[in-house]
């Protein structure tokens, strides 16, 4: 797991793994935002969650160089989104590294897990491959969580960083579930669910955004949604495009819901991607997946903006 750069920790909070170790990157590829910026408005804060495909888009129409710009565009407040957070999956840890040269003048700090480890050519030119969570600020701690339960193809691992969001100290996950029929993919989601849980029971607040390879309605997602959003629903966490009414599901959404297990379709025509905000910590979220970018991914990106 790769951590990058130096954190500085949040009073009275340590580093769950190891602390991280001081790098000094080059000169960022726009300019960092002045000590007192913030987001669009006090209290809100922007996020976006994208599975870049780092490792299964190689050939055309991808580009390389598009896929990194278009990351950093998310992070950049003058222009871009300007994202507090950004939550990757399928990323080859070369392109994580590249991302954090550029962003980390800027003041972001982040976390690479490998589910794929270095040395195999066919896999990111070699370079070890996984998932990636990027947050403005230091980190004040780490984790990497191992999701799997036995006969993935691939080890299910989730990195995490500990920082303050919306002036709250909050474990940021991003997420990447297995893509099976749910026989494998709701015991992991039950782990993550979990460990959410003791967070959340100690005081900080959580999010958790990727590509859960789920439809809204199935049992892997019920880990997350809140009970009133039925269909067994017993989570803790407000999803960022529930209360979206042009993507209510006609058999599944009540005509006088106010929110829903629906939302936008990231994926062609299915919704694989979220962004779960815990509910004490977060009052509102809306998010918008973004027209298909063939040069990148084969996945939307998803943009969030949310109220603590």
């Amino acid at each position: 797991m790769r951590r990058h750069p130096a954190a500085l920790a949040l009073p009275g909070l340590v580093s769950v793994l190891c602390l991280l170790a001081a790098t000094t990157p080059p000169a960022p590829s726009f300019a960092a935002p002045a000590a007192t910026a913030v987001s669009a408005a006090a209290g809100t804060v922007r996020l976006s969650s994208y599975n870049i495909c780092g490792n299964m888009c190689s050939g055309p129409p991808y580009d390389r160089e598009r896929r990194i710009a278009a990351v950093v565009a998310e992070a950049d407040p003058s222009g871009g989104w300007g994202a507090d957070q950004l939550f990757l999956q399928e990323v080859c840890e070369h392109q994580y590294e590249e991302l954090l040269d550029r962003l980390g003048p800027a003041g972001y700090s982040g976390v690479h897990s490998a589910t794929l480890p270095a040395g195999n050519p066919a896999i990111c030119e070699g370079h070890a491959y996984g998932n990636a969570v990027i947050v403005r600020g230091p980190l004040s701690g780490t984790a990497e969580l191992d999701l799997t339960v036995g006969g993935e193809r691939e080890p299910i691992t989730v990195p995490c960083a500990l920082a303050l969001l919306a002036d709250r100290p909050t474990w940021s996950c991003s997420v990447h579930l297995y893509w099976d029929d749910g026989t494998l993919a709701v015991p992991e989601a039950d782990r993550l669910a979990e460990q959410a849980g003791r967070w959340l029971a100690e005081g900080f607040s959580v999010v958790l955004g990727g590509d859960f390879n789920h439809s809204p309605r199935t049992d892997t997602l019920s880990r997350f949604y809140l009970p009133e959003r039925g269909d067994g629903a017993f989570g803790s966490f407000l999803e960022a495009d529930e209360t979206d009414r042009e993507f209510f599901e006609v058999a599944g959404c009540p005509p006088a819901a106010s929110a829903c297990r629906s939302g936008e379709p990231t994926f062609g025509a299915k919704k694989l991607d979220y962004v779960f905000l815990d509910s004490p910590g977060f009052r509102t979220a809306d998010a918008d997946a973004l027209p298909l970018d063939p040069a990148v991914s084969d996945h939307d990106l998803v943009r969030v903006t949310a109220t603590g």
